[in-house]
């Protein structure tokens, strides 16, 4: 089959890609490989020519906010048009989110509509923010969110416009669009899943395709000087709570000293992240989440040991009575108790990230979760 997979962020699309292509089908990305993180793409609608200096960017933002111009939509929705040739019919067509292009609503309609106009047969995947998932974490949510800072009042709803924006009418009408075509909507963890279940076509979890072959088992033996890190995007800072992180780092620099080193990586391109993170020993990923992402994923399999969504809410999700990742809750002296269990414990390290490896290699490889989808595509 030819599949268009649509939008790329945290390598989700292109580790699927690596399964569906070793299973013979021929796989094409378009997106912008989103911003700084520079994920490839077969198709790159993208222009980093507004973000190569505080200049360029500030000229962006301020033309924006004078004229209600979006320079950047622009240079998107030019290059996309001169791509439209490529974008016919395939067999199956994937979108990311409703949003895959990141732009506003209304350039962003234009190029779901020739893309839909253009094809058959089409998946919505849920695996990032869209107007079902924000709505229900407003409405109907229980317990803690990526919504947590502003409903403590740590943070204003203008601090959060990436993901309140769905709220609008235009970003909701963009997402019901693609579920009315869509014949699937597909959740990839316990997070989305949740949002999902009054939308009859959402099916059961498929959890993210990992290419397994591309990292290998790396850790640092070295137990002398226990290394913990914590990347940091100051875009969804408070989303993924590393203030409870940074919080937590503080007390264990105190009671540890020089038995412990922190490393940190703020804002990096995907490929420079992952260099850094190579010597960690424990990887601090996210806090306020249910499941683990693509960032938690690659380090587990890397044999780091994760503190992640890792509770009861995601062993029931996934029917499985253990995972070996660090379950992390917003409280800072739980998350103090267990990186001090580890610091103490330096051998349970390796013994952990060795199981971790093990865990992924189990249920995220990608050409068995592509093998999942197809069962979908090819109903």
């Amino acid at each position: 089959m030819r599949i268009l997979l649509v939008g790329e962020y945290s390598n989700f699309h292109n580790s699927l890609k690596y399964g569906l292509e070793f299973l013979g089908h021929e796989v094409t990305i378009i997106g912008d490989g989103d911003g700084f993180k520079r994920f490839p793409v077969d198709i790159n609608i993208g222009n980093d020519f507004l973000e190569r200096s505080w200049f360029t960017r500030k000229l962006k933002v301020g033309l924006w906010k004078i004229t209600g111009y979006h320079l950047a939509d622009y240079l998107k929705l030019s290059r996309f048009r001169e791509s439209e040739p490529l974008l016919k019919h395939y067999d199956i067509v994937q979108f990311i989110n409703s949003n895959p292009f990141n732009c506003g609503a209304r350039t962003e309609r234009k190029m779901l509509e020739s893309i839909i106009a253009q094809n058959k047969r089409f998946f919505l995947a849920a695996c990032g923010d869209d107007h079902e998932y924000v709505k229900y974490l407003t409405e109907e949510h229980q317990g803690y969110s990526i919504l947590e800072a502003v409903k403590h009042g740590k943070q204003q709803q203008t601090d959060f416009q990436y993901s309140y924006k769905y709220l609008k009418p235009a970003y909701r009408d963009n997402y019901y669009r693609l579920v009315d075509v869509a014949t699937h909507v597909i959740p990839s963890n316990v997070d989305y899943a949740m949002a999902l279940t009054h939308n009859p076509k959402a099916i059961p979890i498929i959890p993210a395709a990992i290419n397994c072959g591309a990292l290998h088992l790396d850790q640092n033996a070295d137990l002398s000087v226990i290394k913990i890190f914590v990347g940091i995007n100051r875009s969804n800072y408070w989303k993924k709570g590393i203030n409870y992180f940074e919080e937590t780092l503080e007390i264990i620099k105190k009671k540890y000293g020089s038995k412990v080193e922190v490393m940190t990586a703020e804002n990096l391109p995907y490929n420079e992240y992952v260099k850094i993170y190579k010597k960690a020993h424990i990887l601090l990923d996210q806090v306020l989440c249910y499941d683990q992402g693509y960032n938690a994923l690659e380090a587990m399999l890397q044999g780091k040991v994760v503190f992640s969504g890792a509770g009861e809410v995601y062993l029931t999700a996934h029917q499985l009575t253990s995972v070996p990742a660090i379950d992390a809750q917003p409280d800072v002296d739980y998350l103090v108790g267990k990186l001090s269990e580890l610091i103490d414990h330096p051998i349970s390290i390796l013994e952990i990230g060795r199981t971790a490896r093990n865990h992924v290699l189990q249920h995220h490889e990608s050409v068995m979760i592509a093998e999942r989808y197809l069962q979908y595509y090819q109903e």
